[in-house]
């Protein structure tokens, strides 16, 4: 789940079985998660988030000499991008500077080496300021006023004005690209960050018709805006999935989106 230029375009998402059963519609898909939320409402938590380091601003990434390494990840997986308007190195950190800062989290998973292998960020905010940092991200600087305020309308709706995760950016590098558990590792902060502060939704953006659609629409998003490059997912409820994320090990939640995910592109 998440939403930088590049973030899982190459991923392999679970696929129903034999790769041509039609999606479920995405109520049947919620109501799927919220069962195996039920069921696993008394399991202790399985597992937490080993393996990544967490910051909680911008300052404490770039003060541990983490900067270098992951712009340069960051630029490796753009150039894997098909999407225009890539930001420079500068650019991009004067971006994470916005948007690492307040009720924020960001993974950092590591490689053998101790260089980034993968990361993911997001902020507990309220809508109309997760709008406002989406519109100052160079790939997204197709869409018009009218599409902003349409997809402002329709998340309001769902919404209102209580708290979202905002989810700024997933990134693995490509030999991390098989099997669940890194991107578990990378999501189950976030998860955690939007139940300490009360954000019960989540919106994101993904690239259109790549593999992270397919997998968001696996965990019961639904698409609020789609340009001809890219989609803007709404996830209404994030309590199935964090329980979900607590008590189950990677192994199990990927058998589980297999039953319920769209086939993968």
């Amino acid at each position: 789940m998440a939403a930088s230029p590049v973030d899982l375009t190459r991923v392999e998402a679970p696929a129903v079985a034999g790769g041509t059963a039609k999606p479920f519609p995405a109520w049947r898909v919620r109501w799927f998660w919220r069962w195996q939320a039920w069921r696993l409402r008394k399991v202790r938590s399985h597992e937490s988030s080993h393996g990544v380091a967490l910051y909680d601003s911008f300052h404490a990434l770039d003060q541990l000499g983490y900067t270098e390494d992951f712009c340069a990840l960051h630029q490796q997986l753009l150039r894997e991008s098909v999407l225009p308007g890539a930001d420079s190195p500068a650019a991009f950190a004067r971006r994470l500077a916005r948007e690492l800062h307040g009720h924020c989290v960001m993974a950092l998973l590591g490689g053998p080496d101790g260089s980034p292998a993968g990361y993911a960020w997001a902020r507990s905010t309220l809508l109309g300021e997760a709008l406002q940092l989406y519109q100052q991200v160079p790939p997204l600087g197709h869409l018009t006023s009218d599409d902003w305020l349409e997809l402002e309308r329709r998340a309001a709706i769902v919404v209102g004005n209580a708290p979202l995760l905002a989810i700024n950016g997933i990134g693995l590098a490509p030999r991390y690209r098989r099997g669940f558990a890194p991107l578990k590792q990378l999501l189950k902060p976030l998860l955690d960050l939007a139940r300490e502060s009360g954000a019960n939704s989540a919106l994101w953006w993904a690239p259109r018709g790549g593999a992270l659609q397919a997998l968001s629409r696996g965990f019961g998003a639904e698409v609020l805006l789609e340009s001809p490059r890219v989609v803007f997912l709404l996830l209404r409820d994030l309590r199935p999935l964090a329980r979900v994320f607590a008590a189950l090990p990677a192994c199990g939640i990927a058998d589980l989106l297999a039953r319920i995910a769209p086939a993968p592109p």
